[in-house]
């Protein structure tokens, strides 16, 4: 059953050895379907992804990180493990690299968390280090 929620995340990167990060929290979407659970949310002027939808999808030690609207990308997280795929923008298409250093996942019904450690590549460039810490809290009633 989906349910609203209220979503905060906690990131970081690590560029040219200085550090910069950024925390949201927003309303979304939270719900359990099968044996995966799904996070949606709207992206706005602020986060850099207005008119775009973001859905985290968590199914047995993988988190996908779909987004779809003005900028379409699919970034794919499990342990240890590299995905490459595309991050589309208006002005072209960029190769993206996810290495997944490290990743936890604590989630159930109610919420719960989600941390992850990675390394992205745009376009083979030199790996850029990225922490993101996903707290999901359902609020109000299921729709």
């Amino acid at each position: 059953m989906e349910t609203n929620a209220l979503i905060t995340l906690n990131g970081n990167q690590e560029v040219d050895g200085e550090q910069e990060s950024y925390e949201l929290t927003t309303l979304g979407r939270y719900m359990k379907k099968d044996d995966k659970y799904y996070i949606t949310y709207e992206g706005s002027e602020l986060t850099g992804y207005e008119g775009t939808t973001t859905t985290l999808k968590i199914k047995d030690g993988c988190v996908s990180m779909i987004r779809f609207g003005a900028s379409n990308s699919q970034m794919v997280f499990e342990k240890e493990k590299k995905y490459v795929g595309y991050y589309e923008t208006p002005f072209g298409s960029l190769s993206v690299g996810v290495t997944t250093n490290s990743m936890t996942v604590n989630i159930d019904e109610d919420g719960g968390e989600i941390n992850l450690d990675y390394m992205v590549e745009l376009n083979n460039s030199m790996p850029v280090h990225n922490g993101l810490h996903v707290t999901i809290r359902k609020v109000g009633n299921e729709a």
